[in-house]
Order: structure tokens, then sequence, then C-alpha cells
């Protein structure tokens, strides 16, 4: 009868598979792929969507160079502050964090602004607040990179 048979036997399902050994993953590949992921990220920071495109993701690649390219050049052509490392309170040094996310686009940003910032005019304001956006732009992108290559995220 098939009222007999516990609930458990009538299912279709397969039996779940028992893994094939208790011991985990090989450490040798798990830091090799950690030590991948870093260096990716690295790349990430330092020319944006390079690590993408090391990854081959071309339209994420180009996506976040050209963003953040953009924001530079606005930022730095409004003529916003760009801080510098010694920052003498905590929304300076915060904000210098922010800058130095851009990558190499920190130094274009800083050989851009040759007369310095503007900031008395809402435009140099804005500046600023366009080149923080850019570095952090940047550094989401690179942590991204890193994610793919920990295969923790597509």
């Amino acid at each position: 009868m098939p009222d007999d048979i516990p609930i458990a036997e009538r299912t279709n399902a397969p039996p779940l598979a028992t893994p094939a050994s208790s011991y985990p993953a090989p450490a040798n590949g798990r830091h090799r792929r950690e030590a991948l992921a870093l260096t990716i990220a690295a790349a990430a920071w330092f020319l944006p969507g390079l690590g993408h495109a090391l990854l081959k993701m071309w339209g994420r690649a180009l996506i976040c160079f050209s963003a953040v390219a953009l924001l530079v050049i606005l930022g730095a052509g409004m003529r916003g502050n760009i801080f510098s490392r010694n920052g003498e309170d905590a929304f300076a040094k915060l904000g210098y964090v922010a800058d130095l996310g851009a990558g190499s686009f920190y130094f274009v940003a800083q050989a851009l602004e040759p007369s310095g910032p503007d900031v008395s005019h809402a435009n140099g304001d804005y500046g600023t607040r366009l080149l923080a956006t850019a570095g952090v732009l940047n550094m989401l992108a690179a942590l991204h990179a890193y994610e793919v290559t920990r295969a923790r995220k597509a």
C-alpha cells in the first residue's frame, strides 16, 4: 500500500550526496587564489577598470574607467579641493582617503590643479564632492573585482 511507505521514502528526490572527503580543500590553492585576488584588487585600485579588464569583464572595465575619469576631470575642472596627506582634522583625513581611492587619477587631479582649489564658489565645492565620489566609486569597483576573483560574487 502506498500509505504504508514513510513520507521520507515517498519523494523521488535522490539522496543527498556525501562529501568525498571530510578534509578541507588544499591550502596551497586557496592561498594562490587569495594572492591573485589581492593583486587584481591592487591593479583595480591603481588604474580604474584594470581589475575587471584582467578578469575579462570588458563592459565593467570600460564603465569603471570612464566613470572615474569623468568624475576626476569634472571635479578638477571645477577646481575642487584635493585633500593632502597631512590634514588638520578628521574630515580632511577622510577626504584624503576618499580622494586617494581614485588611484592614479588622484595624481592626475593634482596635476590638473596648478592654481589651487577654489571652494569659495559653489563650483569648487561640487568639484570637491565629485573628486571624493570618484575615489569611493573606484574603491567599490576594486572591491568587486576582488570578490569576483575569490569566486564569491559574479
